[in-house]
């Protein structure tokens, strides 16, 4: 026996396991399936929001579950990236071990197949002819040209002859076109991705800043610069200011971007529809770039942004750029109208140091516009369908122990049922609706009245005063009773004061046997509406609508001491015992801006145009084969023809009848 290996043969070496699977259908089936369903959730989750705002929207457990698969950054989840890792080595495997093949089949007239062969393709015919071999060749050969195909002769051992003709080959070229197009995407998406903040996030040398802080706050480890070579970030701009930075959404907080240039935010400009919805809005920016003597400017708007290298810059929003405010705030519990004047602005944060403890004025937007529907009656008589309540300012004042109270108070009063409100709101999470409360204007459609009478309940003391002065002591009285009637009330108006009609209700509930509950109820509503009346009535003798507590009173007066006490039966609910007036404003707007840096954008532009023209050649260009086998038998020639199509369709047939029915006519004729 010899141990001599063979020689002169190529022994193919089997692949691997792991390379069979990285190169199978099914993985890249199921990797285009995952990358469609998170396109999906990234298309109709809205991405890179603020946590509060996922928590308002799907609640606080949700919001978790969603967050930890990555959902609200989708194309930046670890598990979005390992599926385009996988995907690039599948299709570049898949390339590599049958690229060759499809390049082969391009060049490949398979001119060698024999005449049984060719006898057993779908489209086959034969016939018999008289001219010489040479001739025969020949005209088969010209007439396949004639109809585009490139030919091949081959000459076989037993004399015969095979001319075949390939046409289309540019077909398999979409093979390889296609799968190579999916590389270049995924290099593209890759290079567009936040490896590297990933990358540094394991390492530690990256941390997400989640407190709301001034910029010189946020540490070095919230920061990234020139080495983060794809983002998409977000900044706000006021007007007449700059920014060389911008904030990038990540995890539960947010980076900070150092940008290689400053903007400058020259004008912001807005136009609206009737309904208060935004028209068009437009930037007047100016882009400093280092070591360039002059800016770029240019005006941008809504899908018309600035292009700068690999940086563009869109209008995407707008907001509140610090409009200037001057506000006057009441304490709710003052004996005396003193309002504390402030002057401040949208954004800031105030210290306030009251007799109830110390809190904090979070100022956060102010709005010139809030438009909402009219009447039927409205509208027939003014002829438009939305009316504007005026500007509106939103804020938190927030307590030592961090609860906040959010308000939305209008600058304007509004018209409601015929009479005008001064309308504020209170809520205590966002996910809550505005509770409003409707203070009532007065005639000079000012709120002076209503504090001037807050002021005189707020002091018990007073209002006995008003009650002994209205009604006197007289000598068929008994001092006793009269003094304690005078406390009496002292007591119903604190109580009043404190928590309203429904306390009035509760303090009875409390202190008075059951089965004299609604006896005394009747007497103590009667005692306080009565006080609250000559409480009234003494502010209407001070203003000089009335002389005396005798004279009788308009309408108007009376409706409007109803819904003023309707207001002050409510304000134990208002939150903290102030409330902020608008004494003024100046509006300051802010364009928000979008900038991204996508050096991978012109790789998948690219890639994209390679799918299409991949795309192209498999559906379109059709890879046809034609055989004209020509063997001498008894002085004559036999033909022996075939077809064949990678797509066999009905023209596949209509063709090979044509050119058959061609070289036999031919054939005839020579």
């Amino acid at each position: 026996m010899s141990n001599t290996q063979p020689t002169g043969k190529k022994v193919n070496k089997k692949p691997s396991q792991i390379m069979n699977f990285l190169g199978s259908m099914n993985l890249a089936v199921t990797l285009l399936v995952m990358l469609s369903i998170a396109s999906v959730i990234g298309t109709v989750l809205q991405q890179n929001q603020s946590f509060q705002d996922y928590i308002i929207k799907f609640g606080p457990f949700w919001t978790e579950v969603f967050n930890s698969l990555g959902l609200f950054q989708v194309y930046g989840a670890a598990w979005f990236i390992l599926v385009l890792v996988f995907l690039l080595i599948s299709t570049s495997v898949c390339v590599a071990r049958n690229g060759p093949g499809f390049m082969k089949d391009m060049k490949q007239f398979s001119e060698k197949l024999s005449q049984t062969a060719i006898k057993h393709q779908t489209n086959n015919r034969q016939f018999n002819t008289d001219i010489s071999l040479d001739d025969q060749q020949k005209v088969a050969q010209l007439v396949l040209e004639k109809h585009g195909y490139k030919t091949k002769i081959h000459q076989r051992d037993d004399g015969s002859v095979t001319v075949a003709g390939l046409k289309g080959s540019w077909n398999r070229l979409g093979y390889i076109f296609t799968h190579i197009s999916i590389i270049v995407i995924c290099l593209g998406a890759l290079l567009d991705s936040n490896l590297l903040l990933k990358y540094r996030e394991l390492t530690g040398d990256l941390i997400p800043e989640t407190r709301t802080v001034s910029l010189d706050q946020i540490p070095k480890t919230s920061w990234v610069g020139d080495e983060n070579i794809s983002f998409r970030g977000t900044v706000n701009i006021a007007e007449d200011q700059k920014s060389d930075v911008l904030f990038l959404p990540y995890d539960n907080g947010f980076l900070v971007q150092q940008l290689p240039f400053s903007i400058v935010n020259k004008d912001f400009r807005i136009q609206y529809y009737d309904t208060g919805m935004p028209k068009t809005y437009e930037s007047d920016l100016e882009l400093y770039i280092p070591g360039r003597e002059e800016p770029i400017r240019q005006t941008i708007e809504v899908n018309k942004p600035l292009y700068f290298e690999n940086y563009a810059i869109y209008q995407s929003s707008f907001s509140d750029g610090g409009t200037k405010l001057k506000l006057n705030v009441h304490p709710l519990l003052a004996p005396v109208v003193a309002p504390l004047e402030l002057d401040t602005a949208i954004n800031k944060v105030e210290p306030l140091k009251t007799a109830h403890g110390k809190f904090r004025l979070e100022l956060d937007d102010f709005r010139n516009f809030n438009m909402v529907p009219m009447t039927e009656e409205e509208k027939a008589a003014t002829g438009r369908k939305f009316h504007n309540n005026g500007p509106t300012i939103t804020f938190k004042v927030r307590n030592e122990q961090g609860k906040a109270w959010e308000y939305e108070n209008y600058v304007m009063a509004n018209k409601q049922e015929g009479r005008y409100f001064f309308m504020t709101g209170v809520r205590q999470s966002a996910a809550e609706e505005f509770r409003y409360l409707f203070i009532p204007a007065d005639a000079k459609r000012s709120k002076e009245r209503f504090f001037k009478f807050l002021a005189i309940l707020n002091n018990p003391q007073r209002v006995s005063r008003i009650f002994q002065e209205q009604y006197p002591f007289t000598e068929d009285m008994d001092q006793r009773t009269y003094a304690l009637q005078l406390r009496l009330v002292e007591q119903l108006m604190t109580v009043f004061r404190r928590s309203g009609f429904a306390g009035l209700t509760q303090f009875i509930q409390t202190n008075v046997p059951k089965e004299e509950q609604e006896k005394v109820s009747d007497y103590y509503f009667t005692q306080t509406t009565f006080a609250l009346q000559s409480a009234y009535m003494a502010l209407l003798r001070e203003e000089g609508v009335v002389k005396s507590i005798q004279d009788e009173i308009s309408d108007f007066d009376k409706t409007w001491f109803e819904d003023a006490l309707t207001v002050i039966s409510s304000l134990s609910k208002y939150g903290p015992p102030m409330y902020f007036e608008i004494d003024s404003f100046q509006q300051v707007q802010a364009t928000g801006l979008q900038i991204t840096k996508s050096p991978g954008k012109d790789i998948v532009y690219f890639g994209s145009t390679m799918l299409i023209i991949g795309v192209f050649f498999m559906f379109y260009v059709r890879q046809r084969r034609f055989w004209v086998n020509i063997k001498p038998e008894n002085e004559k020639l036999e033909l022996t023809l075939a077809a064949k199509d990678n797509k066999n369709l009905p023209e596949t047939k209509t063709e090979f009848e044509k050119i058959s029915n061609q070289i036999q006519t031919v054939s005839k004729q020579a």
